[in-house]
C-alpha cells in the first residue's frame, strides 16, 4: 500500500455512502400487501443481475490485495468505479430479489435467510465503499476498509449458498465435501482387471436409473431391483424380470427398450431412460448368461469392447450420483426426524410416490397442530407427497404454506378450521389429486375454486356445507373431478 493517498474532499458524499447500507437493513421487514405488475416483472430480472455484484466486490478485493503487495498498479479511480459499481449492482439485485420474494412466488425459512443474506450483503458493501472515501481522507482507516472488503465477500459467498440451495436443493453446495474423503475414490481405481460386468456395469446403471422406484421401501409393481438375486424374482406382471440367456424373455430389458411414449416404458416419464449403449450392454449381458462373475476384460474381447470403453467413465459418474444422492437422503432423513419429534407428528417415506418423498401424519393421540407448526415444515416443502392433518388446529391460513409444496399428491384435512376462503392458495399445486375436507365448513362458493386446482380427481365433501347443486355444477364443467359423499380415507 502506498503511504501517500490523493485525498478526496467531499465529506458529505461520504457521509450519504453510509446511508443505503442503513436502509437496506429495514426491507426484509416491510411486506407489500399489492405490487404492481411492472414491478413483479422487474422482480424476475434477479436472477440476472445478481452476478454482477458477486463479480464486482471479489474483483474489488483481488485489485487491493495486489496493491498491497505492490504486484499491480491499480490507480484510485479504478478502485473508486469497482466499489461504486459493487455498491450499484447490489442494491438493484436485492431490490430485485424483493420484489420477486414480495410477488408470494417464493416463501420459506430458506428463502426468508437467503432474502436475509442479501440485504446484509449490500448494506457491508455500500458501508464499505463510505469506509473507502475515509480511507482516502486518513490511512489510518484502510484496516477498516480493507476489512470491509473481506467481509462483503464473506457475505456474498453466504448470499451465494443460500441462493444455489434455494434452486437446487439445501445442500447443493456442501453436497460434495463429504465425498473428497470418501472411499469413491478407491472404487475409482479398482483395476479393470478386477471388475465384473454385473457388479460394476450394470448394478451401477440400475441404482441410478431405477431403484428410486424398485427398493425395498417401495417396490413399484411388486418388484425389488436391489440385489442380483432380487432380479430373479417375477413382479406383478407374472414375468421373470431376468431371464438367463434370452432377454426378450427379461421383463427387465423389454420394458427398457419399449418406446418412451408407450405406458410400460421403464423407467416412467420423468425419469432418466437407458440409453442406447446401457441398452446394448443389458442385452449383451443377458444373452451371455447373466451371470454375476463375467469379466470385464472377457466382454472387453467382443464386439462390445469399444462400447465398453465408452461406458466406464459415464459409470463413475452414476457412482458419484448415486453417493451424493444416499448421503443427502441420510441428512435429510435425519432432519426429518428431527422436526416429527418436535412437532409430535410423524414423517416417513410415501412408499406410493415416485421417486423420494415423504408423509406426514398425526399421532394418536394427536398433539395440537395450528397454522405455525408449517413453519418448522417450510425448508422441506418440495420433499412432502402426502399429508394427513385430520382433527388438527389449522384452519385456512396454514393453506398458504400447504400451497408452497409443489410436490403433494394428497391431501386429508378432515373435521379441521377450514371454511374454504384459503383454498385459493391450492391452485399451484399441480400434482395434487386427492383431496378430503369432510367435516370442515366449506360452502358453495368455496367449493368453486376446486375447479381451479388443475390435476385434481377426487374430492370428498361428506357433511360439509356444499349443496347438491354445486356439486352437480362442478361434475358438468369437470367431468375429470369424482366428488365423493362419503368420510373416506384417514391416511
Amino acid at each position: 500500500m502506498r503511504k501517500t493517498i490523493q485525498k478526496f474532499r467531499h465529506p458529505v458524499l461520504t457521509i450519504i455512502s453510509f446511508l443505503p447500507g442503513l436502509l437496506i437493513l429495514a426491507l426484509p421487514y416491510y411486506r407489500p400487501v399489492k405490487v404492481p405488475f411492472l414491478l413483479l416483472f422487474l422482480g424476475r430480472l434477479h436472477p440476472l443481475v445478481l452476478h454482477f455484484p458477486i463479480v464486482l466486490i471479489m474483483l474489488a478485493l483481488l485489485f487491493e490485495i495486489l496493491r498491497f503487495y505492490k504486484t499491480v498498479a491499480v490507480g484510485e479511480r479504478v478502485m473508486l468505479f469497482l466499489l461504486i459499481a459493487a455498491a450499484v449492482s447490489t442494491l438493484t439485485s436485492v431490490g430485485a430479489g424483493f420484489l420477486l420474494f414480495a410477488s408470494g412466488d417464493y416463501s420459506g425459512s430458506l428463502i426468508e435467510q437467503h432474502f436475509w443474506a442479501g440485504a446484509i450483503t449490500a448494506s457491508v458493501v455500500s458501508t464499505t465503499v463510505a469506509l473507502y472515501f475515509m480511507y482516502r481522507n486518513s490511512v489510518r482507516f484502510y484496516a477498516f476498509y480493507l476489512s470491509g472488503l473481506f467481509i462483503s465477500n464473506a457475505a456474498v459467498a453466504y448470499a451465494s449458498h443460500l441462493g444455489g440451495s434455494v434452486t437446487h436443493g439445501q445442500h447443493y453446495l456442501t453436497d460434495h465435501f463429504q465425498l473428497i474423503v470418501s472411499d469413491l475414490s478407491s472404487a475409482e481405481k479398482k483395476p479393470e482387471s478386477q471388475m465384473l460386468v454385473y457388479e460394476d456395469m450394470i448394478a451401477p446403471i440400475l441404482e441410478w436409473k431405477c431403484l428410486s422406484c424398485h427398493n425395498a421401501e417401495r417396490s413399484k409393481g411388486d418388484l425389488v431391483m436391489t440385489s442380483y438375486q432380487n432380479l430373479l424374482g417375477k413382479g406383478k406382471s407374472g414375468q421373470p424380470a431376468l431371464t438367463p440367456g434370452f432377454p426378450d424373455k427379461s421383463e427387465l430389458f423389454n420394458r427398457v427398450v419399449l418406446p418412451e411414449n408407450h405406458d410400460d416404458h421403464m423407467p416412467p416419464e420423468g425419469k432418466t431412460p437407458l440409453r442406447e449403449d446401457e441398452q446394448a450392454l443389458l442385452k449383451y449381458w443377458i444373452e451371455s448368461g447373466a451371470s454375476e462373475e463375467l469379466p470385464v476384460n472377457q466382454a472387453r474381447r467382443e464386439d462390445i469392447g469399444p462400447m465398453i470403453e465408452q461406458l466406464l467413465p459415464e459409470l463413475v459418474k452414476y457412482r458419484r450420483r448415486v453417493q451424493v444422492s444416499r448421503m443427502r437422503n441420510i441428512a435429510l432423513q435425519q432432519e426429518l426426524h428431527a422436526v416429527a419429534e418436535k412437532l409430535s407428528i410423524t414423517i416417513t417415506r410415501d412408499s406410493l410416490a415416485d421417486g423420494d418423498y415423504y408423509a406426514i401424519a398425526m399421532k394418536f393421540p394427536p398433539a395440537p397442530f395450528t397454522n405455525d407448526q408449517f413453519k418448522a415444515l417450510s425448508p422441506f416443502s418440495d420433499v412432502f407427497s402426502k399429508i394427513s392433518l385430520i382433527s388438527s388446529g389449522i384452519d385456512d391460513d396454514g393453506l398458504y404454506y400447504i400451497g408452497q409444496m409443489k410436490n403433494l399428491k394428497t391431501l386429508y384435512l378432515q373435521k379441521t378450521n377450514l371454511d374454504g376462503s384459503g383454498l385459493v392458495y391450492l391452485q399451484k399445486l399441480s400434482k395434487l389429486e386427492t383431496l378430503n375436507l369432510s367435516f370442515t365448513k366449506i360452502d358453495d362458493k368455496a367449493a368453486l375454486d376446486l375447479l381451479k386446482i388443475p390435476n385434481l380427481k377426487q374430492v370428498y365433501l361428506y357433511r360439509t356445507n356444499t349443496s347438491a347443486a354445486v356439486i352437480e355444477a362442478i361434475g358438468k364443467n369437470r367431468p375429470g373431478i369424482i366428488i365423493l359423499q362419503e368420510e373416506g380415507p384417514y391416511f
